[in-house]
């Protein structure tokens, strides 16, 4: 098995967030928690789907056939939010 190192975060809105991963993100928890560092929502607000299905936080990225270089969808709880990144 291949570590993820890059996925692509793609919105409803149509913006997508090229994520790095980190070596110890390995639950759809963990990507919430880093994504929502860059991106001005808290990891509960984020919902994240791979093809057809929407994860659970527990899932592991792997177990759902999640690889490097995939784009998984992220659905926020508001749709009208407004989504931006945090400048570090």
């Amino acid at each position: 098995m291949t570590d993820i190192k890059k996925l692509y975060c793609r919105f409803v809105t149509g913006m997508t967030v090229e994520l790095d991963i980190r070596q110890e993100t390995k639950t759809v928890n963990q990507l919430k928690n880093q994504l929502s560092e860059v991106i001005n929502l808290t990891p509960e607000r984020l919902y994240i789907g791979f093809e057809t299905t929407l994860l659970d936080d527990n899932d592991y990225l792997s177990a759902k056939g999640i690889t490097d270089s995939d784009t998984v969808h992220v659905i926020t709880s508001q749709l009208t939010e407004k989504i931006a990144y945090i400048k570090k």
